[in-house]
């Protein structure tokens, strides 16, 4: 994250306080409005049931003058369904309060009111049948009519309907209390939340900043000093990773800088060595290849002066003369080595079929029985600019060090396969050989640098400097104990046309 990114960052916690504040009090007012909407229901609760007590005692009032005359009048009907009206209405609010999730009591609360209500109804619908009743008494019996009045409204009026009215009155009061008791809450939460969102934005912003400023002199510091030690040729150094804003980067650049320096010191000094083992070897090689060439010339004079001689039919003269001829010609090759090695010959290149160019290769490479080669390079492949002399210098290293590379005890085989595309042509020689090691394989391309007994250590230094010469490059890949493959990438190949197919077969040297 950029210095930008995190005092923007710093300032968003500031914002995200602030919004947090506010939303807390939009959360207050939502509460606060479902607060009101309780208090407004319970409100309405209490007044209904006030009404429905006015109703029922003017109901009763006229129910004790209809027991008097013995008659049902227009007004005690009227007071009657004005009761039964107010006990629906309070059912109809009782069940809405108990399906709005907002103002929703506990199930319990909310099937008790229910219940009250129906208990009242109950109650009244009684009251009504036992009046209709006691209005059919006979006139001259007017004082049993009023005691069957008198125990019809203490049992079911006085016993039954009023305590009801009275629980319910109490639980409407009971919820305004409850109400007033959450907004007091409510009041108290808010300020609290107000109070810790304050201070925590607080304390993050000075957190916040003071990281920030001590990762930015830390940087400055790590920047510095690392300078100064890069300066005094301390190439090596690299500095840890300074968090991820704009000194991250420029301590990933700073080790990458580093890192580009210590290359080009290795590089420098590698092409110090190489010009250095060139002069020596084109040295050595133009101060040898006379003397050798003496020496070799006296060994065939001697050998032909001796053929026919009871001397050089001795077996152990022939053999050292043999001996001498095989040694000399090993040196005549490392001779050679060394001056291509130091040469560095720029390539003349023409047109060159490879399957041809591996054919040929492959008939000068000394192959054990037990190794098989095959040429799997395509006859339709394009024609390619390349040095044949050179080209062929390569493919014989490489497919002899393969062979070498496979164990007497196991049949083994060297496999060489092109192909063009729009990147280029891409030759490799894979083995199933012994494979080399991976602390090995970064220096096998290191003049002078060799596993074998008797090898010098320049041939794939040659090969790989001939190639990049072509412009290419050639890279190893390799499985201890699996084998081998060498590939060599050159630039972008013409289009596929026509070559005249290797009279050569594939897989020519085996067994």
């Amino acid at each position: 994250m950029s210095i930008r990114a995190k005092l923007a960052a710093t300032f968003g916690v500031a914002l995200t306080a602030v919004l947090l504040a506010g939303g807390a009090f939009y959360f207050t007012i939502l509460e606060m409005l479902i607060f009101q909407r309780r208090a407004e229901v319970s409100y309405e609760d209490l007044r209904l049931h006030v009404t429905l007590a006015s109703d029922s005692s003017r109901y009763m009032n006229e129910a004790a003058k209809a027991a008097l005359r013995g008659s049902l009048g227009a007004e005690l009907s009227a007071a009657a369904a004005d009761t039964a009206r107010d006990l629906a209405t309070i059912e109809a609010l009782k069940r809405r309060m108990r399906a709005d999730e907002e103002i929703k009591e506990s199930e319990a609360e909310s099937a008790e009111e229910i219940e009250h209500v129906h208990f009242m109804q109950e109650s009244f619908g009684r009251l009504v049948e036992g009046l209709e009743e006691i209005s059919r008494i006979p006139h001259e019996r007017a004082s049993e009519r009023l005691a069957a009045f008198a125990q019809l409204s203490d049992r079911e009026y006085k016993g039954q309907f009023l305590p009801h009215i009275s629980a319910a009155v109490h639980d409407a009061e009971r919820d305004i209390g409850r109400i007033l008791d959450d907004e007091h809450h409510l009041r108290s939460r808010v300020a609290v939340l107000g109070s810790a969102a304050t201070g925590g934005a607080l304390a993050v912003l000075i957190a916040l900043l003071g990281r920030l400023v001590r990762s930015i002199d830390r940087g400055f510091k790590a920047l510095l000093e690392g300078s100064q030690r890069v300066a005094q040729g301390h190439l090596d150094l690299r500095l840890p990773v300074l968090d991820e804003h704009e000194f991250g980067r420029l301590s990933a650049a700073f080790n990458h800088m580093a890192s580009n320096l210590e290359i080009a010191q290795e590089a420098r000094l590698r092409m110090e060595k190489l010009a250095a083992v060139g002069q020596l070897a084109a040295s050595i090689g133009h101060d040898l290849r006379n003397p050798i060439g003496a020496v070799r010339n006296a060994n065939h004079y001697l050998k032909k002066r001796l053929s026919g001689t009871e001397l050089g039919a001795e077996s152990r003269v022939a053999q050292f003369l043999e001996i001498t001829e095989k040694e000399l010609m090993a040196c005549t090759k490392i001779i050679g080595n060394l001056l291509d090695f130091a040469r560095e010959r720029r390539p003349l290149l023409s047109e060159c079929s490879l399957r041809p160019l591996v054919d040929d290769a492959t008939s000068v490479v000394e192959v054990p029985p037990h190794v098989r080669v095959e040429n799997d390079v395509p006859d339709t492949l394009p024609v390619v600019e390349l040095d044949k002399d050179q080209f062929r210098q390569v493919l014989v290293n490489l497919i002899q060090n393969a062979a070498e590379a496979i164990p007497a005890e196991r049949e083994g085989h060297v496999r060489v396969a092109a192909r063009c595309t729009s990147d280029g042509l891409t030759l490799s020689v894979a083995d199933n050989g012994a494979g080399i090691p991976e602390e090995t394989l970064a220096r096998i391309f290191e003049p002078l640098f060799s596993t074998k007994l008797k090898g010098t250590g320049l041939g794939l230094a040659i090969s790989a400097g001939i190639v990049r010469r072509h412009g290419g490059a050639i890279e190893v890949t390799s499985v201890p104990g699996s084998g081998t493959t060498f590939i060599i990438r050159m630039p972008a190949c013409d289009a596929p046309r026509s070559t005249h197919p290797s009279t050569r077969p594939s897989g020519a040297q085996g067994a």
